[in-house]
């Protein structure tokens, strides 16, 4: 993974609580990049560094790399109120799975609910640079018409490509547009009639992603043929044990941190007071990596090697413990 300063040269307010910066490489060249992926930006508050995880709403063919972050969370509240045009600000990327290059589809249906466009956006325009009469379908939805992210520009790229689609669910809306409230099975058989023969990618808030996820099922779509962004882990299942709790054991301090059953290492150090590097904390983008020894559970492994894995390297943001461990981070 690229580790690289960048400068902002654009902020632009996409809607009332959320921002795009555009940013360029401090020097050399941007590293390759594929639709979807996402890159961790850096950041002091307080004096104490600070990283989040954020999904590129840039394409490959776009001269800068671009994220759009709405302002929830003490990160993305800080780079609102402090990141201008001419700034620098180091990044680390890009990562990530979620992508239509990797999971090629003649006909994809794009999901998205609030921010979650933004991977959505950065495939949609790389895929009609790539196939400009594309079978595309986009359903998204928000809380009202200023909510939409990317609104206009969504309008006028379907306008230009006759083969896209593009519908929204607005909660409170006029009564004349055409879908008012939350997405619906009923809604989604009738924009996307074919939803059985394309695949689906999906991304939003985690309520908006399970009640779709069922909906989905309802409707008959094949699980194979849903593909959804990579933040969130599922809950870890509870480890069947007597014990109360684990002892998790700092190598390099030799201090002795309580680890419950199914809590994460993440968790269990900063509960103790740890200051540990997390910023996608959902097993995605790798910089909680540490090495471990004793029995744990993985509930991802991405971004690590089999070399890593029999070396005892984990995530610890997705990583409980079975037992007591060690830790060196």
């Amino acid at each position: 993974m690229t580790s690289l300063t960048l400068t902002c040269i654009s902020r632009q307010q996409n809607t009332h609580d959320v921002v795009s910066w555009q940013l360029v490489p401090f020097s050399g060249c941007l590293p390759p990049v594929l639709a979807g992926q996402c890159i961790t930006l850096h950041t002091e508050i307080d004096g104490l560094p600070e990283c989040r995880a954020y999904t590129l709403s840039s394409s490959p063919q776009d001269a800068c790399w671009q994220v759009t972050i709405k302002d929830v969370g003490r990160v993305s509240r800080h780079l609102h109120q402090t990141l201008q045009v001419g700034d620098e600000i180091r990044a680390d990327g890009p990562f990530g799975d979620f992508n239509l290059t990797a999971l090629r589809c003649e006909r994809p249906l794009l999901l998205s609910a609030g921010s979650g466009i933004t991977p959505m956006w950065a495939m949609l325009r790389d895929e009609l640079a790539k196939r400009p009469d594309a079978d595309i379908r986009f359903i998204h939805s928000a809380r009202s018409p200023a909510d939409v992210i990317f609104a206009d520009d969504l309008a006028a790229l379907a306008e230009a490509h006759p083969g896209v689609r593009h519908a929204l669910i607005l909660e409170d809306a006029p009564a004349a547009h055409p879908s008012v409230g939350r997405l619906t099975p009923a809604m989604l058989a009738e924009l996307a009639p074919d939803l059985r023969e394309r695949h689906v990618y999906l991304c939003g808030p985690a309520p908006y992603m399970a009640a779709v996820r069922t909906m989905l099922t309802e409707l008959g779509l094949p699980p194979e043929q849903l593909h959804q962004e990579s933040f969130g882990l599922p809950p870890a299942e509870p480890t069947k044990t007597t014990s109360d709790h684990f002892w998790l054991t700092l190598k390099k301090s030799g201090k002795k941190v309580k680890i419950l059953p199914g809590q994460t290492l993440l968790a269990a150090l900063e509960a103790a007071g740890e200051t540990i590097m997390a910023a996608c904390r959902a097993g995605v983008c790798g910089s909680c990596r540490c090495t471990t020894t004793g029995d744990i559970d993985r509930q991802s492994v991405m971004t690590l090697s089999a070399q890593d894995l029999e070396s005892g390297v984990a995530l610890a943001c997705s990583c409980t413990a079975k037992g007591d461990i060690s830790l060196d981070y």
